[in-house]
């Protein structure tokens, strides 16, 4: 009887430790699962991340997201320009939508129109300028904060070396970067790859 028994309390214990050891591999199955998901959610959201801070404009250590790009040959020159809004608000804007907290950076360049590979440095550049949290109200940029430009009022602003280069410009997609330093010591950067408005003003 006493055999008996403890075979009994045998075939039982037998019985919960598989049990256990199964639950146990299935809890671990989960949890590795879990985790599994959660790194390649984190790796897309840092993927995500990366794409949208590749346009950008960054004054010392402050960077400005850029959305829109925009080429506007006139008559000897061409104006080239970038901002925080998109190509929908822009288009909009010409037809008299206004519009609020606006990039907007522009630079006259002495050439007829931007050529890919071609470096741009400031004796190419006439006119220079980054402006923030200004308005864009009937079609005409207003107010906003100088952050550099090529020659202004606060002579700290002023940038004393730097270029544009066009890395690639083509019918449907440029890239650029930027870099120069104002007169402070404050460096500036900026790249930029997309799409782009052309405006050709040398037909009017």
């Amino acid at each position: 009887m006493l055999y008996q028994f403890d075979l009994a309390l045998t075939l039982v214990g037998a019985f919960f430790k598989k049990l256990f050891k199964t639950k146990t591999m299935k809890y671990l199955k989960t949890i590795i699962l879990v985790m599994f998901t959660i790194v390649l959610t984190s790796c897309s959201s840092d993927d995500d991340s990366n794409t949208s801070e590749s346009n950008f404009i960054k004054v010392g250590e402050s960077s400005f997201e850029m959305k829109a790009a925009l080429v506007e040959p006139s008559f000897n020159s061409v104006f080239l320009s970038l901002t925080n809004k998109t190509e929908a608000e822009i288009n909009a804007s010409f037809s008299g939508t206004t519009l609020n907290n606006v990039d907007y950076f522009t630079a006259r360049i002495n050439h007829f129109d931007l050529t890919p590979g071609e470096t741009y440095d400031l004796d190419d550049i006439s006119n220079l300028e980054f402006i923030v949290n200004g308005d864009v109200i009937n079609s005409e940029f207003e107010n906003g904060f100088s952050q550099f430009y090529k020659s202004g009022s606060n002579a700290d602003l002023e940038v004393t070396s730097g270029h544009v280069t066009v890395i690639d410009y083509s019918v449907d997609n440029i890239t650029l970067s930027l870099e120069f330093e104002r007169a402070d010591g404050v460096l500036v950067s900026g790249t930029y790859n997309g799409s782009f408005i052309y405006l050709d003003d040398t037909n009017n």
